[in-house]
């Protein structure tokens, strides 16, 4: 499905050269109700998440998760959608950015458009989100770069570890794009909510 029918990624090329860098991550592991929530196991992934990020991606210029005051189909009801943030919020407060929470979880056209804008052109951006959008957003991002979408991996409904990232580099007035598919290597984490600090 096209997201967008204008294609802005093509039209920011500057002559500068410049590079972006999105870094696509889903929520963490989810209560078997769902209930919009993470659960411990994920809570525990969340708080592992900002070593693994920021060793590989260094300090994030941006940090996006979906807006937690939309509410999702989560086990038959109707709840905010607060996964994604949670999944972000350590990593977010270990760099010390706020989070942008200016688009539901279905409005990826909305937040690719934003990443268009040239203030993201030479950044490296975090996006936590739900999986199977973020799948849809970087086959369209890869195919308005003249890219091959096909490179894009299924994001498995069982699979909270992957990493996807997409490059996107500029120079010359010309725009190209590339995929890699990386992993957190968190899997396993502790089903049990970590322990209250005892008292002094």
């Amino acid at each position: 499905m096209a997201l967008l029918l204008a294609l802005p990624w093509l039209a920011w090329a500057q002559p500068a050269a410049s590079q972006q860098t999105l870094v696509f991550i889903r929520h963490a592991e989810k209560p078997a109700d769902g209930l919009g929530q993470i659960n411990c196991q994920g809570l525990n992934r969340a708080l592992a998440l900002p070593a693994v990020l920021l060793g590989k991606f260094g300090k994030p210029d941006f940090v996006f998760a979906s807006d937690p005051h939309e509410k999702k189909p989560d086990g038959g009801q109707l709840y905010n959608y607060v996964r994604p943030l949670l999944t972000v919020a350590p990593t977010a407060v270990q760099a010390g950015l706020p989070v942008n929470t200016s688009f539901g979880f279905e409005n990826i056209a909305g937040l690719q458009q934003e990443l268009a804008a040239p203030r993201y052109q030479n950044a490296v951006v975090f996006i936590a989100w739900e999986h199977k959008k973020l799948e849809d957003m970087v086959k369209a991002l890869l195919k308005d770069m003249g890219a091959n979408p096909g490179e894009v991996p299924r994001w498995k409904g069982s699979d909270f570890d992957s990493i996807y990232v997409v490059t996107v580099r500029r120079e010359g007035g010309k725009a190209s794009a590339s995929f890699t598919h990386e992993r957190q290597q968190l899997n396993g984490q502790a089903a049990a909510c970590p322990a209250p600090p005892a008292k002094p």
